[in-house]
């Protein structure tokens, strides 16, 4: 690759890259830096607060050296790009699917919470009372979460739980798997100590989770509460606001990538998918994972901010539930409706967890009686 197919440009709007001939934008490219302080080198998960970046970030300086372009940026910072991945990036351009000129609906017979509901749990006893199970399940029907205390420890009833719902869900994880901090089984944020933003598991999967399972065993230090967001009422009350964004959001989708030795898994899908009849199904945001993925002209800036938007409306912590932990409590919740995070915590966690699928839910209320769906 030579220098003669990077350039930058000037114009009203500011200083932009052309590559190959086409034009980015300087927001995109902020948005998508490469090098080591914007994003993870092996797992390429992003480092970088993406949602902090001002809008009318602008460039200051560029050069390129190899196939590497490096870029000074008017916020202080410097961010590297591949010149070659750049060049694929532009080939790739992507435009939202059309509008379908429907409006988008919400469920009907479920609770939607912009504030925290009251933290129930329920008995150790609902993994094996069928009527104590009914009320449980109506619990996570409704509000999209199930805790549950004074489980015995060991990864038995992880799957006593799910099989109440199908089975467990095998993945790059395995079927129920343990997640110790500091271990680093897997090349993934969710094994730091630090705080995690809430998103959805699986964006890099065609049919990703449909429930996520923790069980904690052990602990030691301070901190780490879960915390839970109603992924759909968050939709809601941005598509009442913003309801131009949040169209872009049901159509443009959003590519997402899990790296690790011998693992390399990609998928795309909107952040809101809504189903054939026009209604919200599945929330699927997961910064962290996001890859590049370049909108056509000038739906750049439409798009991030659509994105960060709905980001900033569901991040508000006045609508988080947070879960404290301790050895034997279990909290099992809906993925593609609730989006999850963690608070920083000190010492040691150990957790079992394991997934299900979306359809075995589903199954599980139309079999309890709690969906009007056939």
């Amino acid at each position: 690759m030579t220098t003669t197919y990077c350039a930058m440009d000037f114009s009203q709007r500011g200083a932009h890259i052309t590559i190959a001939g086409e034009a980015i934008p300087a927001r995109w490219l902020r948005d998508h830096g490469e090098d080591e302080a914007s994003r993870h080198p092996d797992s390429l998960q992003r480092r970088t607060d993406t949602f902090a970046i001002d809008p009318s970030v602008q460039i200051t300086a560029c050069h390129v050296d190899g196939d590497q372009l490096h870029i000074d940026w008017s916020d202080g910072a410097a961010t590297e790009h591949s010149v070659d991945g750049l060049t694929r990036v532009v080939r790739d351009r992507r435009a939202p699917a059309p509008a379908s000129g429907r409006p988008l609906r919400l469920p009907d017979d479920i609770t939607l919470w912009s504030r925290p509901p009251e933290p129930t749990t329920f008995a150790a006893s609902v993994l094996d009372d069928d009527a104590l199970w009914r009320e449980a399940l109506a619990h996570l029907h409704e509000f999209g979460w199930l805790a549950i205390d004074d489980v015995e420890l060991g990864e038995a009833p992880t799957r006593r739980l799910a099989a109440r719902i199908g089975y467990p869900r095998a993945s790059i994880f395995g079927d129920v798997w343990e997640m110790n901090s500091g271990a680093f089984e897997h090349q993934d944020s969710a094994y730091e100590s630090f705080a995690l933003d809430v998103h959805t598991d699986g964006t890099y999967s065609h049919d990703a989770p449909g429930t996520i399972i923790f069980a904690q065993q052990a602990r030691t230090g301070t901190g780490g509460d879960s915390v839970l967001v109603d992924g759909f009422a968050a939709v809601r009350d941005f598509a009442e606001s913003n309801p131009e964004a949040a169209d872009l959001l049901t159509r443009y989708a959003v590519r997402a990538h899990f790296i690790e030795p011998g693992v390399h898994l990609i998928a795309e899908r909107p952040p809101l998918r809504l189903d054939p009849d026009g209604r919200l199904a599945q929330v699927s945001f997961n910064n962290y994972d996001r890859s590049p993925l370049l909108p056509i002209d000038g739906l750049v800036d439409a798009v991030i901010d659509a994105y960060n938007g709905f980001r900033a409306v569901f991040s508000d912590p006045a609508r988080a539930l947070r879960f404290p932990w301790a050895p034997g409590r279990m909290l099992v919740f809906d993925n593609w409706r609730c989006l999850h995070g963690r608070t920083a915590f000190t010492g040691d966690r150990k957790f079992t967890g394991c997934y299900t699928n979306h359809e075995d839910l589903e199954g599980a209320y139309r079999v309890a009686g709690l969906s009007r769906q056939a």
